[in-house]
């Protein structure tokens, strides 16, 4: 199977009152198609980072990123855009829905972005929250959903662009446990049935078993 994220040799450094911490310390890791993987570890660690440079949003000290085998280069904004915009998905534990804008129009601001139509955009939107669910709430505002409804929408604006791998960040984190395994029930199926790839960054081994593989964030810098 195709490799869709690649890390090579990857370390992450900060400097910090005169101190240089290491975050990341040469880690290699790869995922392919359709895989699911929970990645897990105390705060601190270096998920959040892991998954800001899987996403290109930071960039590594050292090593190399490859995305469906294709060497990054950090210095095309450019090529870090488009591969954010059509290959990467994004859940994060606060949502980032914006206020002003309905479910639909959340969820379809990306396809939008992505040079399509008005129109085409909020048919394929208001699709997607049928497909988590929320037919009835297509008009609803941010203010309107319950922290489970809103991370539904998350979901659904993640996978309108089809992309290869979707990175969530504790995206069930301030939820409580029952919807966190009904959201995460309904992201598996989806990622399934769209045959994405995945990365979950969690403290919950509850929601890390339910993925294909589980990596601890120490191991992969030890």
């Amino acid at each position: 199977m195709n490799k869709v994220l690649e890390f090579k040799d990857i370390s992450r450094k900060f400097s910090l009152n005169n101190e240089t911490l290491s975050i990341l310390r040469k880690v290699n890791f790869s995922i392919h198609e359709k895989e699911k993987i929970a990645l897990i570890g105390p705060s601190g660690a270096g998920k959040t980072s892991f998954l800001h440079i899987a996403g290109l949003l930071e960039l590594p000290t050292s090593g190399e990123v490859y995305i469906n085998n294709n060497l990054i280069d950090w210095n095309s904004d450019k090529i870090l855009s488009q591969h954010r915009l059509n290959d990467i998905g994004f859940i994060f534990q606060f949502n980032n829905l914006l206020d002003d804008f309905n479910a639909t129009e959340n969820t379809a601001i990306p396809f939008i972005l992505s040079g399509n139509s008005k129109k085409l955009s909020i048919e394929k939107a208001e699709f997607l929250l049928s497909e988590v669910g929320l037919e009835k709430r297509l008009k609803s505002y941010p203010n309107q959903l319950s922290g489970g409804e809103q991370q539904r929408v998350a979901i659904a604006r993640s996978l309108i662009n089809d992309p290869k791998i979707i990175l969530a960040d504790e995206p069930t984190g301030n939820l409580d446990n029952d919807s966190s395994i009904k959201v995460m029930n309904i992201f598996n199926n989806l990622v399934s049935k769209y045959g994405c790839s995945i990365i979950i960054a969690t403290h919950d081994l509850e929601i890390a078993n339910l993925q294909d593989r589980v990596i601890s964030i120490e191991e992969l810098n030890s």
